[in-house]
């Protein structure tokens, strides 16, 4: 679509939207298991109670009702709930379509069991999925890495590398903010963030303009806890466990509010121990069956893991309309990788030609600081102007010691292969943006921004080899890369909601420099480009239980420094990664419709198409025994499918959740002049089923299984887990005592194979995924939760675009 389509759209839209708002109040009133409330009490008194409304819900558990202008207090009530209280201003033409209003179940005792509205662990919208991590039995003493591999239709290969609905390339949000670091260093910091600090995770599978534009695949939010509006509240968290190693750690979340000050403040830290066992076999077919042989290597694994995360914020609110803040967050951590084993080499007629025992350690360390200035100032009620800046420092030091010990059979002796690397890395980035929202009626909204980034990232390979005992440079394996990215974006969104439509459209347009230089060899790069990325969303609800939402938006995804950076790190003396300084970027157009079902049963279509994909591919050199993997861009890649969420109650203390999700990723282009096509039809399902027993116990288990898919040149083999949780809750429910088994039966696992010229490779590592916890939170102070339904709106503005 050309610049002149875009501008005809939206001059077409601006001049067709006239609105003819009545002065009205509006909405629906659900229970808490989102089932409507028909007749319910509906009250409505001005202030000075003179004029005095009354109405009640129809079967839908919708109400409406005309009004003057003035200041009003609702109130809605209904048997068996508790009453429900709202102040609002209504001005002359304006028309206040209210949320969803929630009656909760009064409290009852009956003898021993009490009976009250409880959030679900998963909450299904029209734009997201959000996962109450708060909820969750089983989140507690999890890091936010191990929370994504159990969300549904989410799916964490072994390198950290996250897939949602089949789809890779997912542009990560930490409380609204786009991350721009690689994907191993946004891994370090996933597996630093315990789980106790999170407050739930958004999984938005096709985003508004107001968003970033990155993320084939959508976008995944992780929002963290806020303190309370008290003068001190918080907790402090403990957890230890294993699987076949030990794993332990804790923390404390300290925050409140004095007067106009609110501030907020934290600690953890984390050790993660871990053991597995790799097999990575290579068959080598030859025109010759004479040549034709085998490689059959095997690591066993043993991983350390030690993380450290802090926070601490201040915000400072002179009145209800502005407000001024600074958030320091750091992520410290070391990671260490211990891997020994062999490497046999055969003949298909299983004589053995080598025999090599390699020893390979890894020592990793990291550090991340960011600090964020924020600015929010609200104009007249209908206005808002938010503010931010972001600065970033990353380092991040590898030092890698590869010894292989190759003993061919034979007349040849045994000698030592023996290669070191250093791979130090940093990090400097600035991000500034402005967001600008418009009500022009109780119908229309408008909102524009502004974002800049600059990002530069120094990394460095020093690479040694061992010759007669002394330590060579190995120039050929060495480099100095620094890379410099700026991306300059800005959007306008346009949001109409009448009765029963809603319409939001929006334009985002992003221009990216980018530059390059290997100074190792003097070779430089440069890429500039501009993009235009149109949303559209349009949303039909004929019925107060059926509702239609179809969305469509473009998306880009953009080679990150890591994949970009030549060098190459050494798995073993025969395998190695190797980045690809040609990379370009891909560009996706995504499309979605939903349809939504009491609140309960949300049925979800959809397709993705790829241009210029990038994915793993992998060079094989036979004669060497030697497979090179490294990322590349093919023609295109193409993912549709279904997706189906349930969520009910069958008694009030059991409450359930499924989700099955079926697609179809094709994967289609040449490398290296040999054809790629690789599509496989596949699906998940998962449920969680939550149980409320007397006494303040709990019990949570889910059960996911995963069939097998295509990825890039690969297939993955099928793959599933069921886990348990206990709680029991004690002293007015401040402590929380939470006992949990992660893949009771051992069955999750990571195996992979695929076929490239006349190689096949197969790729089996046995995952250390049977676990148990026990955690214990003791809270004190207010609850979180009314302070962040304070600012939900305001969230909701400022992160979620809508």
């Amino acid at each position: 679509m050309s610049y002149s389509l875009y501008i005809t759209f939206f001059a077409l839209f601006f001049c067709a939207v006239t609105v003819s708002a009545q002065t009205r109040i509006q909405g629906f009133v659900f229970n808490t298991s989102q089932q409507v409330i028909p007749k319910a009490n509906i009250t409505i008194h001005t202030i000075d109670s003179i004029g005095t409304y009354k109405m009640y819900t129809d079967d839908d558990g919708f109400f409406k009702h005309t009004l003057p202008t003035g200041t009003y207090q609702l109130e809605v009530y209904h048997l068996g709930y508790e009453r429900y209280t709202h102040r609002f201003d209504l001005k002359s033409g304006e028309q206040i379509a209210l949320d969803t209003i929630f009656l909760v179940d009064a409290l009852q005792t009956l003898g021993e069991v009490t009976v009250q509205g409880t959030r679900r662990l998963i909450e299904q919208k029209s734009d997201r999925t959000v996962i109450n991590v708060e909820s969750s039995i089983l989140a507690s003493g999890m890091t936010a890495l191990e929370l994504l591999q159990r969300a549904p239709s989410v799916r964490v290969d072994e390198d950290g590398n996250i897939q949602m609905r089949g789809k890779s390339d997912i542009g990560i949000l930490l409380n609204g903010k786009l991350s721009y670091l690689s994907s191993k260093e946004l891994a370090n910091i996933l597996k630093g963030t315990s789980s106790e600090s999170i407050k739930s995770i958004e999984l938005i599978t096709n985003p508004s303009a107001k968003f970033d534009a990155k993320g084939v695949g959508g976008l995944i939010n992780i929002v963290m806890k806020q303190p309370a509006p008290t003068p001190l509240s918080g907790s402090v968290q403990a957890f230890g466990g294993s699987g076949r190693k030990a794993r332990y750690g804790g923390g404390a979340n300290l925050g409140g509010q004095v007067g106009q000050w609110r501030w907020q403040g934290s600690f953890e830290h984390a050790y993660r121990g871990e053991e597995e066992y790799r097999n990575f076999d290579r068959f080598y077919a030859d025109g010759d069956a004479a040549d034709a042989r085998k490689s059959l290597q095997y690591s066993k694994t043993d991983e350390p893991l030690t993380t450290q995360q802090g926070r601490a914020g201040l915000e400072y609110t002179p009145n209800e309309q502005m407000s001024v803040g600074v958030l320091w967050t750091g992520s410290f951590g070391t990671y260490q990788n211990f891997s020994q084993g062999y490497n046999d080499i055969y003949r298909m007629d299983d004589e053995r030609l080598t025999h090599t025992l390699t020893d390979n350690t890894n020592d990793s360390r990291w550090q991340a600081h960011n600090v964020g200035f924020s600015y929010i100032q609200k104009i007249k009620d209908k206005h808002q102007l938010s503010a931010d800046w972001d600065i970033l420092y990353s380092s991040y030091k590898a030092d890698q010691l590869l010894l292989s010990t190759i003993l061919p059979l034979g007349q040849y002796n045994p000698y030592l292969a023996a290669r070191q690397n250093a791979t130090p890395s940093t990090t400097h980035l600035q991000v500034a943006k402005a967001d600008y929202l418009h009500q022009i009626n109780g119908a229309l909204s408008a909102e524009i921004g502004w974002k800049s980034s600059w990002m530069k990232s120094d990394n460095n390979s020093l690479s040694d080899t061992l010759d007669h005992h002394i330590w060579v440079h190995d120039s050929q394996n060495s480099n100095h890369f620094v890379y410099k990215e700026q991306i300059h974006a800005a959007y306008l969104n346009f949001n109409l909601n009448l009765d029963r439509w809603g319409f939001i459209a929006g334009l985002r347009t992003e221009r990216t420099k980018a530059d390059g230089d290997l100074r190792t060899d003097g070779t430089t790069f440069s890429k500039h480009y501009i993009q235009l990325f149109p949303s559209v969303s349009l949303r039909f609800q004929p019925h107060a239980n059926h509702q239609f939402q179809f969305s469509y938006s473009r998306r880009i995804n953009r080679p990150d420094y890591e994949n970009l950076n030549p060098f190459r790190y050494y798995v073993d003396a025969y395998v190695y990664w190797e980045g690809n300084p040609l990379l370009q970027p891909e560009l996706a157009n995504a499309y979605e419709l939903n349809y939504t079902l009491h609140r309960n049963l949300l049925f979800s279509v959809y397709y993705t198409d790829v241009h210029d994909a990038m994915t793993s591919v992998l060079t094989q050199l036979p004669e060497e025994n030697t497979t090179i993997r490294s990322i590349h861009n093919i023609k295109g890649f193409q993912n549709y499918g279904i997706n189906v969420h349930y969520s009910f109650s069958p008694f009030a203390f059991w409450s359930t959740q499924w989700n099955v999700n079926t697609f179809e990723n094709r994967y289609f282009g040449t490398f290296r002049n040999e054809r790629i096509y690789n599509r496989l039809w596949s699906y998940t399902a998962q449920t969680t089923h939550t149980y409320r027993i007397p006494k303040k116990w709990s019990v949570e288990w889910t059960g996911s299984y995963e069939s097998p898919q295509s990825d890039g040149v690969f297939r993955q083999k099928a793959s599933g887990f069921v886990s348990v949780g206990l709680m029991k809750k004690l002293y007015d429910d401040k402590l929380n005592v939470k006992f949990a088994i992660d893949d009771l039966f051992r069955t999750r696992r990571y195996h992979t194979t695929s076929t490239v010229g006349n190689v096949y490779m197969d790729q089996r590592i046995n995952l250390d995924s049977r676990l148990w916890r026990i955690s214990l939170t003791y809270s004190f102070g207010r609850s979180s939760d009314s302070h962040s339904k304070a600012k939900s709106n305001q969230e909701q503005q400022r992160v979620r675009g809508l």
